[in-house]
């Protein structure tokens, strides 16, 4: 009898033990395929194969703006960048939009960006094959180094630099899109200014400090300024006051009144003519070409004061003929002085 009942408190223990013992290894086997299933799409895919290839362009859509004095320009740029990654792979005939916070991307910055402006949503496009697209369209300001000292002679080259910081040295490899590769619009919509050459291309940057360089994406316009405004409304003006001030060298030494008013109206319509233009020129700590013609125009003129004084000066010790000496040398010196000015400052 007591064994009888050994025997079924065994079997009973055993029965009620099985199922929790079986349901605790599907348990486990659940547990193990989502956690399968749960892999960080934000990590770089594959880098067990070495470099992650990211092919990149980038169109100038627009410049707007080139500012000489804040050393900046501003334009209208778009990008895309493409890349493989085989964990996204779908079923779905069409392409499928994920977040780029997501999902690993190249994290592409702008170097020389100051205040700019995103328009597209910040997503990829996915293709049924892992193949990831993403396009920016950014508009704003952007630094450069520009060189004034041709001014207003000078070819400027912009630059907009795409950064992927964000990623080990070595592991992204940046690409020119052969298929279809960068381009810039046709026409801008500055006015003052024309294309005259552009470039793009994949290259890296070297790190503050450590060895290694940062992939990057570069493209450069280079433009010309159209200086037609500056001869017709600086140049032109203030060759006829410089003219003006030779008038005094055929007016006679003795009429000193009349040279003298002469002289002072163009020395001050040469100062008031400078304040005028000062708007429209760039404000720099050096001197550009048109600042060394515009300088030495004004010296030009103080010298025809000066000589309407000394030969004043003359007439009154009675040396006439003197002072009608440097009149006539005057004639041609002071020509001949401003051509040289006009041919070293501006040609």
């Amino acid at each position: 009898m007591l064994s009888n009942r050994l025997l079924n408190l065994l079997l009973a223990s055993l029965f009620i033990s099985t199922p929790s013992l079986l349901f605790s290894q599907d348990d486990a086997a659940r547990s193990a395929q989502g956690n399968e299933e749960r892999v960080d799409l934000t990590t770089r895919p594959t880098p067990e194969k070495g470099a992650t290839q990211v092919t990149a362009r980038m169109i100038i859509l627009n410049i707007e703006q080139i500012k000489g004095a804040e050393q900046s320009f501003t334009a209208d740029i778009a990008f895309e960048a493409i890349w493989q990654d085989d964990r996204l792979k779908h079923n779905n005939k069409e392409k499928i939009t994920k977040k780029l916070s997501e999902i690993w991307h190249p994290d592409f910055q702008i170097l020389n960006r100051q205040r700019v402006q995103t328009t597209f949503p910040e997503d990829a496009e996915i293709s049924a094959n892992g193949e990831v697209r993403y396009i920016q369209r950014v508009w704003g300001m952007f630094s450069q180094a520009l060189q004034l000292k041709d001014f207003p002679f000078d070819t400027q080259k912009l630059e907009v630099t795409l950064l992927s910081p964000g990623n080990s040295p070595g592991s992204v490899l940046i690409q020119e899109n052969a298929e279809n590769p960068s381009r810039v619009s046709d026409t801008f919509s500055i006015a003052d200014w024309e294309m005259v050459a552009w470039k793009s291309g994949a290259t890296e940057l070297p790190l503050f400090s450590g060895n290694g360089s940062i992939p990057s994406f570069h493209t450069s316009v280079t433009m010309k300024r159209d200086s037609g405004y500056y001869f017709i409304n600086v140049i032109l003006p203030l060759f006829l006051i410089i003219c003006m001030s030779w008038i005094v060298f055929w007016i006679p030494s003795s009429q000193m009144g009349p040279r003298i008013s002469v002289s002072v109206t163009a020395m001050l319509t040469l100062t008031a003519y400078r304040f005028a233009i000062g708007a429209s020129l760039p404000k720099i700590a050096y001197l550009t070409r048109l600042d060394w013609f515009i300088l030495g125009s004004s010296i030009l003129v103080f010298i025809s004061l000066i000589e309407v004084v000394v030969t004043s000066a003359l007439v009154e010790k009675e040396r006439q003929t003197l002072a009608r000496k440097i009149n006539h040398s005057m004639r041609w010196v002071a020509p001949t002085a401003f051509l040289l000015l006009a041919l070293l400052s501006l040609f």
